[in-house]
């Protein structure tokens, strides 16, 4: 249940850029989600709910896009999406040379501030 980590980071990040820029409130959080990042999005957004009571938070919508996992080859140089749950063969020659380049992370894309 790392979410809720995650979740207290992420606000505490939030509350951080909203005093910043001198916002009363966030209204809206954008994220996107891979995922290989093992975050569980519906833990994520219940954790959410809770934790953002009583924080400038409190009123904002957590809006979450997901992103499929992207593999670049060391062989054929070509990056491309992931077959299935096939993270370790490219997908355009076979070989075993890949390294996983998006789909394994979470990210603050954008923040709706008031």
């Amino acid at each position: 249940m790392h979410e809720f980590s995650v979740v207290s980071s992420l606000i505490e990040s939030c509350e951080e850029i909203a005093q910043h820029n001198q916002a009363e409130k966030i209204l809206a959080i954008h994220l996107d989600i891979g995922e290989r990042s093992g975050i569980n999005v519906a833990l994520l957004k219940s954790a959410f709910e809770e934790f953002k009571l009583g924080s400038l938070c409190e009123q904002a919508k957590l809006l979450i896009q997901e992103s499929k996992v992207e593999l670049t080859c060391d062989s054929c140089h070509q990056s491309n999406l992931a077959n299935k749950l096939d993270y370790t063969h490219c997908p355009c020659c076979g070989s075993e040379q890949v390294k996983i380049t998006k789909g394994n992370e979470m990210l603050l894309l954008r923040l709706e501030m008031k």
